[in-house]
């Protein structure tokens, strides 16, 4: 989604990413990732062209983004020109990367993604 932002569409309001990137579990290590520094480095590329609002969604217990690198990830894009807002949710299952399709997941992100929605109908500034 992140990737896909930083391309021109016209007719896309807004987009959600969901946990978004690559790698995790690094040498079976759950918060470890192999290259989190090219995760940054992306996110920053592709800020740099991203015009389109994102809703970036990690859990605070994402064992493949951690809080840490969804920040750093987070900040770069937006330093680099891309307009999102981020957030972090305690999900209450054991691994918050599971947080999209886990019962009970969409009574976390279900409001978060509601209240993003409201905001881009009334025109409101991230």
């Amino acid at each position: 989604t992140v990737a896909f932002a930083a391309e021109p569409h016209p007719q896309v309001a807004g987009l959600i990413s969901m946990a978004g990137g690559r790698g995790g579990h690094a040498y079976a290590d759950a918060g470890g990732n192999c290259r989190p520094d090219l995760l940054v480095a992306a996110a920053a590329a592709f800020g740099r062209t991203a015009r389109t609002p994102m809703l970036w969604i990690y859990a605070e217990n994402d064992s493949f983004f951690p809080p840490p690198l969804a920040r750093a990830m987070f900040d770069a894009f937006t330093e680099a020109g891309g307009r999102a807002a981020l957030a972090q949710p305690r999900f209450p299952g054991p691994d918050g990367h599971a947080l999209f399709y886990a019962q009970g997941g969409s009574r976390v992100w279900g409001p978060l993604v509601a209240a993003y929605l409201a905001d881009m109908q009334r025109g409101a500034p991230l």
